[in-house]
C-alpha cells in the first residue's frame, strides 16, 4: 500500500486526480449496484435511512473524541436545508436505481450540470452567456433522447431520475454556500444526523427486516458511499477540475458493464446517443466555466511592476 501511494505521488497532479476519480467512479457504480440489489428486499426510503444511520454510527467516535462538534456550528439552518435537499436527492436517486436499469439511471444523472446552469442564472443571478445557454439547451435535448417521451409518455423511473438530478443540483448549490465557513467533516456529520432524523418516521412506516445478505448490502452501501465521497474529494484536491472532471463520465461504461454482468441488462442505442449529447454539453459547460474563471483571475491580478 505504501509503495503504491509513493508511486502515485510521483505522477503529475492531474494524472493523480484522474486516477482518484476513476476509482471513485467504480466505487459509486458498485454503490449503485448494491442499492439496486437491496431494493428487491426493502423500500428505497428505508435504504436511505439505513445509509444515514450506519454512516452516523461510523462518525460517533469522531464526535466522541471531539474531532467534530456538530453542536458548535453557527449555520444549523443552512445544514438543515442542505440536508433536506440532499435527503430528497438521495431517496429519489435510490428509487431511480430501483426503477431503471443501472446504466440508464447513471446516464440521466449526468444531466445535473445542466440544472446547475439554470439555477446559477435564476437563483444566484450569475451572468450566463449564450454559449453556455446553447450547451444547456443541447444537453436537455440529449435528455429527451434518453427518456424518449412519446405515445407511451415518460417512464416513471425517468421522471424520478430527472427530479433526482435537479435536487442534486440544488444540494450542490447549498453545499457551496456552506463550504465558505464549514469543514467537509462538519457538513458530512450534519448530513448524517439530519438525514437520519428526517427518514426515521418514513422508514418505520415502510419497515421490512432485511435478510442477513440485505444487512451486509446496507453496510456496504454506507461504507462505499463514504469512501466514494472521500475519493471524489481527493480527486479534485490533487488535480484541476477542468482536467479531472471528464473522467467522472467513465461511470457510464462501468454501469453498463456491471448492469450486464449482474442483471443481463444492455441499454438501447438511444441511451448511448442521449448520454453522449448530455456528456458533451456538460464538458463544454465545464470548459467555459474554467475559461471564465481564468479570465476573472487574470483581470483581478495587478500587472507586474518593473524596477528601472
Amino acid at each position: 500500500m505504501k509503495l503504491a501511494a509513493t508511486a502515485l505521488g510521483r505522477l503529475p497532479p492531474n494524472v493523480q486526480g484522474a486516477l482518484w476519480l476513476v476509482a471513485g467512479g467504480f466505487i459509486f457504480t458498485t454503490n449503485g449496484a448494491m442499492i439496486r440489489m437491496l431494493s428487491f428486499e426493502i423500500e428505497s426510503v428505508q435504504i436511505a435511512f439505513l445509509r444515514g444511520l450506519i454512516s452516523l454510527l461510523f462518525l460517533i467516535p469522531l464526535i466522541a473524541t471531539g474531532r467534530v462538534k456538530p453542536w458548535t456550528s453557527k449555520r444549523i439552518q443552512g445544514h438543515f436545508w442542505r440536508t433536506f435537499m440532499g435527503t430528497c436527492s438521495m431517496v429519489l436517486g435510490f428509487y431511480s436505481l430501483a426503477m431503471l436499469p443501472l446504466a440508464d439511471a447513471t446516464a440521466i444523472a449526468f444531466s445535473q450540470p445542466l440544472f446547475s446552469v439554470v439555477l446559477a442564472a435564476l437563483v444566484l443571478h450569475e451572468k450566463v452567456r449564450w454559449r453556455r445557454w446553447t450547451a444547456t439547451i443541447v444537453g436537455f435535448v440529449g435528455v429527451l433522447v434518453m427518456v424518449r417521451p412519446g405515445s407511451h409518455g415518460l417512464q416513471p423511473g425517468a421522471i424520478v431520475a430527472l427530479l433526482n438530478a435537479m435536487s442534486v443540483a440544488i444540494s450542490v448549490l447549498l453545499v457551496r454556500r456552506l463550504s465558505n465557513s464549514e469543514t467537509p467533516l462538519m457538513i458530512l456529520t450534519q448530513f448524517a444526523i439530519f438525514s437520519t432524523l428526517f427518514l426515521l418516521l418514513p422508514a418505520i412506516w415502510f419497515w421490512t427486516w432485511p435478510s442477513l445478505f440485505g444487512w451486509a448490502l446496507a453496510i456496504g452501501v454506507a461504507l462505499s458511499a463514504t469512501l466514494g465521497q472521500y475519493v471524489w474529494v481527493q480527486a479534485f484536491a490533487h488535480g484541476e477540475m477542468s482536467a479531472v472532471a471528464p473522467f467522472d463520465y467513465l461511470r457510464l461504461p462501468f454501469a453498463v458493464f456491471v448492469g450486464w454482468m449482474i442483471w443481463g441488462e444492455m441499454p438501447v442505442i438511444w441511451t448511448y446517443v442521449g448520454a453522449a449529447i448530455v456528456i458533451g454539453s456538460a464538458l463544454y459547460i465545464a470548459y467555459r466555466e474554467a475559461t471564465l474563471a481564468r479570465e476573472r483571475r487574470a483581470a483581478a491580478t495587478p500587472p507586474a511592476t518593473t524596477v528601472p
